[in-house]
């Protein structure tokens, strides 16, 4: 009943020209100050106090030239921001660089592991227990050989260290009865490498003896945005040349094949040629680097696969071709063999999966899951169809996007009526109950999200455009047949009569007790089951206009009431925005019993 009171009050002022008053600030009525609800009055209160604080400030701000020094931070800051959003690149695995450290050594020593290769300035702590006692370090010589007491020297250079803990414990079992040897590193050599190609700092550096390829791509600030990883170069010594894919790493973090360094090191990154972007649909939307035999499918597990949101029966490519960008379709049997070209950019069709709550009188009420092709009618075949005693013509469905829609109309009609009582007090004199009630339901007002839809299933088989998409989250009711018609607001009696068929609207009204004395015979508004909402001109000229005044079951009649004008301000105008919102709640009364 709260939103019929409502729909009384602001339907009755309904034809007048909207005007902003000139001029300084008047004071408001007190009687109409009084009569708003606490919440209102203060947002009026509020909104009078910021009018005149801008009046003021207009007329007392002057130029300066003081400089805030908490906004010079604030710019720097925003600076550096920029700056680094500038840096950030679509290529993927090359943000994992951009922690370059503020020195070319790490922070702290990697650990090392049995695959350590020990070469020359390596020390190695031998501590030894049994029937000979002792702890000594050595250093590997330049000969790659160690010195262990009463036994020799052995060469360890070139063997990894799990390696040499077996061979110098064997020496000391072999050598000695009843002497067992614990081998560790004491300090690990510094090894210099030379980094070129397309990296930020190229140049020759001094790492810790065991820094693998990743730890030196970050000392020098990573690989630029033309530069591989796929095809890194390593040159060694009296090796032969070693070309590492750093992929496997990035992406599933296998670091097996990564190799360590060593001193005399060259590491050359050269330019990626297929570079392909996995647009929307992907897991990881980025730019993927390709190798010549690769394909759709591999971008696709580089990608992390597609979404579950995405179509994966086909995908779209876009290819730069004389001139111009084309759109190719791939179907998915073809993804294993079609090969990217540079630059090429591949999408995913959106497959929208969600769920939709269906009640009422169908033979199998719940939620459904559906996708982006689903429409009105597959889900009400879903749920079994209609019961006997259904009603589809009064059916209603709810959407949360409408919903949104609906509040903020709703804040916006409120916030235009309070700027209008703070600009102009003077328009609310003898005008305060209507006034505050209005503002008082606009402020309270819970919107519904209803959408006008069909139901009929005849209708929807035979028009597709009435067979509208499902969204996520919607909600579908469909009640029993009442043969009630609702007549509510200035009537003598209001409440549900019978229906009757052919009868017309003025006999409904009739048979609720007539018009009573303060009714609006401007306008009274039929409501249909179905939502649809119109406007019966009763006085003037237009009431000879051919009007559509059907009336069905489940109807509502809405007679407002006539408070007069109030100069400057259309009422009607302020809150139509949610008329229509109010109006559908009234026509699923009959839904709700």
């Amino acid at each position: 009943m709260k939103k019929i009171i409502f729909l009384t009050s602001i339907l009755l002022i309904s034809s007048f020209i909207y005007s902003q008053e000139a001029g300084a600030l008047n004071s408001i009525d007190k009687d109409f100050l009084e009569s708003l609800p606490e919440s209102v009055r203060d947002d009026v209160m509020a909104e009078m106090g910021t009018k005149k604080e801008q009046n003021d400030k207009n007329l007392q701000q002057r130029p300066s030239s003081e400089i805030s020094r908490l906004d010079t931070v604030k710019n720097w800051e925003n600076f550096n921001k920029q700056q680094s959003l500038a840096n950030k690149s679509e290529r993927y695995g090359l943000t994992l660089f951009n922690s370059m450290q503020s020195s070319f050594m790490p922070l702290n020593e990697p650990n090392f592991g049995n695959n350590y290769i020990v070469d020359y300035g390596d020390f190695i702590n031998i501590e030894l227990f049994g029937t000979e006692a002792d702890s000594y370090i050595v250093e590997v010589k330049r000969d790659g050989t160690v010195t262990l007491d009463k036994i020799g020297a052995i060469r360890v250079a070139g063997l990894n260290f799990e390696q040499v803990t077996s061979l110098i414990s064997k020496k000391y079992n072999t050598s000695f009865i009843g002497v067992e040897a614990i081998v560790s590193l004491s300090a690990i050599r510094d090894i210099n490498i030379l980094v070129t190609g397309n990296v930020n700092f190229p140049g020759m550096y001094t790492l810790s003896g065991n820094s693998n390829i990743l730890q030196a791509l970050n000392i020098v600030g990573g690989i630029n945005q033309d530069g591989t990883l796929r095809n890194i170069t390593l040159k060694r010594a009296n090796k032969e040349t070693q070309n590492i894919d750093l992929y496997q790493a990035l992406l599933f973090g296998d670091i097996q094949n990564v190799p360590f360094l060593q001193s005399g090191d060259s590491i050359h990154i050269g330019p990626a040629f297929n570079l392909v972007r996995a647009g929307y649909g992907f897991n990881k939307e980025a730019i993927f680097e390709l190798k010549e035999d690769e394909t759709i499918n591999d971008l696709i597990n580089y990608a992390g696969g597609l979404k579950n949101e995405s179509k994966n029966d086909a995908l779209t490519l876009v290819r730069f071709d004389n001139n111009k960008f084309n759109s190719y379709k791939v179907e998915s049997s073809n993804f294993l063999s079609y090969k990217t070209q540079h630059l090429d950019s591949i999408y995913a069709d959106k497959e929208r999966i969600g769920t939709i709550t269906i009640t009422g009188d169908v033979k199998h009420p719940g939620k459904y899951s559906i996708s982006s092709t689903d429409r009105i009618l597959d889900i009400i075949k879903r749920s079994g169809g209609y019961t006997d005693s259904a009603y589809p013509f009064g059916g209603t469905l709810f959407r949360e996007s409408a919903k949104k829609l609906e509040g903020v109309f709703a804040t916006k009609s409120y916030q235009n009526l309070i700027s209008f009582i703070a600009a102009s007090p003077s328009a609310t004199n003898g005008q305060a109950q209507g006034l505050a009630l209005i503002l008082s339901e606009l402020k309270d007002y819970k919107p519904l999200g209803r959408v006008i839809a069909e139901f009929n299933e005849n209708n929807l088989e035979e028009n597709l455009q009435d067979n509208i998409f499902l969204n996520d989250g919607d909600e579908i009711f469909i009640p029993s047949y009442q043969s009630n018609v609702f007549i509510f607001g200035e009537v003598g009696n209001p409440g549900s009569v019978s229906f009757k068929e052919n009868e017309s609207m003025l006999a409904y009204i009739e048979r609720s007790g007539g018009l009573t004395r303060y009714s609006s015979k401007d306008s009274i508004f039929i409501v249909s089951p179905n939502g649809e909402t119109k406007k019966i001109y009763m006085n003037g000229l237009k009431k000879y206009l051919a009007q559509d005044i059907s009336v069905y079951p489940g109807s509502v009649i809405y007679v407002p009431r006539h408070v007069g004008k109030i100069e400057g301000i259309n009422y009607y105008a302020t809150i139509a925005p949610i008329f229509s919102s109010l109006a559908l709640s009234i026509a699923s009364l009959n839904s709700i019993n």
